[in-house]
């Protein structure tokens, strides 16, 4: 039975789904203010240093959903392989469709050696279309990051996260300078700017520094700093916000199978 493209999105339809539901998970955790900091003096170079006092795990649901956006994306692939090969000479011929998936390896050289295996029976420009999508490390990143979390999260355990410093207040700190200097503009509003910071510090954990300020500096309570949750996988991707991360993949495979469309008939 042929499959279309729009039957294809129902898997993408869920997985933003799952996404939306995700984005309220991590929304709900990180109002529940699980970061206390603190901050003490270096007592030889008499700098202020902001660090943290405690911070709590991140909910193992957070994981559990993510591997939920994961796994019907994956599924969304997976089934337009097989409708590529319905409409091919496989889908008609005496061709087992046991090995079909959507290609995706570790590298090249692996790609080259185990592809034609997952895409017999398709039709050429359907292999070609494929090829040109680079599934592997250093091909195409995304793809590749979005087949080996699927398969930890299935095979092995839940996706590992952790909270991550994503921005500094320097507004805060630059008002409450300027103020310092010139009490007659105490008034003035605090014009809240986060930055980046050079150093991520992730998975954030008690004690961790997150603002050095200067010499001599009055402790700044009005200091702010944004947090996130982000996917701490060593070897795989460390550090990288989770819902911008899963948001590139729901994106991506939604681009693939808009651009695919056009071969399942």
């Amino acid at each position: 039975m042929a499959t279309s493209a729009d039957q294809i999105r129902i898997k993408i339809e869920r997985a933003r789904e799952h996404l939306r539901e995700l984005q309220s998970e991590v929304k709900a955790y990180l109002d529940t203010n699980p970061y206390v900091i603190g901050y003490r003096r270096n007592p030889q170079t008499r700098r202020l240093f902001y660090h943290l006092l405690s911070v709590h795990d991140v909910p193992g649901r957070i994981s559990a959903i993510a591997g939920d956006v994961l796994q019907n994306l994956r599924s969304a692939l997976d089934h337009l392989a097989y409708a590529l090969f319905n409409v091919g000479p496989g889908g008609t011929a005496d061709c087992s469709a046991t090995d079909i998936c959507f290609p995706i390896f570790d590298d090249a050289t692996k790609y080259e050696r185990g592809s034609p295996r997952r895409v017999r029976g398709m039709k050429q420009d359907a292999i070609d279309a494929i090829n040109s999508t680079k599934p592997y490390k250093d091909g195409n990143d995304t793809l590749w990051l979005l087949h080996t979390l699927n398969i930890i999260d299935k095979h092995r355990y839940l996706i590992l996260v952790g909270s991550a410093l994503q921005g500094v207040d320097v507004g805060a700190v630059v008002s409450h300078d300027f103020k310092a200097a010139f009490p007659q503009f105490d008034s003035m509003p605090i014009l809240h700017t986060f930055f980046p910071p050079a150093d991520r510090k992730f998975p954030l954990e008690v004690d961790d520094e997150l603002y050095v300020d200067a010499q001599d500096a009055e402790v700044n309570n009005d200091m702010k700093y944004e947090f996130d949750v982000a996917i701490d996988e060593p070897g795989i991707t460390e550090g990288e916000p989770l819902i911008k991360t899963l948001q590139d993949m729901v994106d991506l495979v939604d681009k693939l199978v808009t651009d695919f469309a056009r071969l399942l008939t």
